[in-house]
């Protein structure tokens, strides 16, 4: 081995004894989150950001509602999103390449409502005939709004559907643009401490929706992708378990992390009790194909969204699944 070879070979034996060689480049797997449930409370302690030093380099983005998240989800600009239940029927009849990889099921008859100003004539839901009703179009509250409707014989012919995000939907409550509002936590405990609304109906008799976690297509067919998504998985049932012990924590947390007053996460938290979060089960498509019919019978949707073994995938439980993915 000539001089030069041999300087060569122990200036890298140095560099790797000392852990000076350039890392592998980390994958980035991009988290879509909204306000509020388990993604945020993982956001807000920081646990993933310990995976950098270990190749994985998780990001996150911020969105109103679920619909814009998958949007950005089937354009491959996010890895994982988390949902009610109606944005992911509408993000596969429009043709997305989404996957559901979990579920957390909904604890609560009262994280969203329709509700109408304090002083509203509107009493009872068949009061709403004729009335101009905000909601976000394609969200777990526009399918809400659908039950509440039917509950009184009405339809969505017989109101007016106005489509408006939370940021805009608020203001248009406040100043009579529309006669109400359906909504979810924290936007609802917020309108209804802030604005002094009414709930007019909320999901008591009517069943509950549960919140599901989606990735595209792409993600399960990279391996580098997927391994991040089933750490992700196991974080956030972590997450969920912590949470169920430390609720005031959450609060502190969740106001610190989000500018939300404390007496609305006072309210919000303990709807929410027991966090979970589980893989997803073939059994778990039936309500959404039961959604995804009503939908198209309500001439919401273009089409029936056909839910199979193609539309879901069950990966291991998800914090047992852990260890094996070799990462500390």
């Amino acid at each position: 081995m000539t001089t030069r070879l041999r300087s060569a070979a122990a200036l890298t034996l140095a560099a790797l004894a000392l852990g000076t060689l350039p890392a592998a480049q980390a994958v980035t797997f991009t988290i879509g989150y909204q306000k509020g449930g388990i993604p945020n409370i993982l956001k807000a302690r920081g646990t993933l950001d310990r995976y950098a030093a270990q190749g994985i380099d998780f990001r996150w983005v911020l969105f109103t509602a679920g619909p814009p998240l998958l949007e950005a989800a089937n354009a491959g600009a996010v890895d994982f999103g988390s949902v009610g239940n109606a944005p992911g029927v509408f993000a596969l009849a429009g043709g997305a390449d989404l996957k559901y990889v979990g579920v957390t099921v909904n604890q609560s008859d009262t994280t969203e409502a329709v509700i109408v100003p304090k002083n509203s004539a509107i009493q009872k839901v068949s009061d709403l005939k004729g009335k101009r009703i905000g909601v976000a179009r394609g969200s777990s509250a526009h399918a809400f709004l659908y039950s509440v409707l039917r509950s009184a014989g009405l339809s969505f012919r017989d109101v007016t559907v106005v489509p408006l995000l939370p940021p805009d939907a608020r203001p248009a409550f406040e100043n009579g643009s529309i006669d109400a509002w359906a909504i979810w936590d924290p936007f609802l405990t917020t309108a209804l401490q802030g604005s002094g609304g009414r709930v007019l109906r909320d999901h008591a008799g009517l069943g509950r929706g549960d919140n599901y976690h989606l990735v595209p297509g792409s993600v399960l067919k990279n391996a580098e992708k997927k391994r991040a998504l089933q750490v992700l998985l196991a974080e956030l049932e972590s997450a969920a378990n912590w949470a169920n012990v430390n609720r005031q924590t959450v609060i502190n947390q969740f106001s610190d992390e989000l500018g939300i007053p404390k007496s609305v996460l006072a309210v919000t938290v303990p709807k929410s009790v027991p966090f979970n979060i589980r893989p997803f089960r073939a059994s778990d498509l039936k309500p959404l194909q039961a959604l995804s019919v009503a939908f198209r019978e309500a001439g919401v949707l273009p089409r029936d969204v056909p839910f199979g073994p193609q539309t879901y995938v069950t990966l291991p439980a998800f914090r047992a699944a852990l260890p094996a993915l070799g990462l500390k």
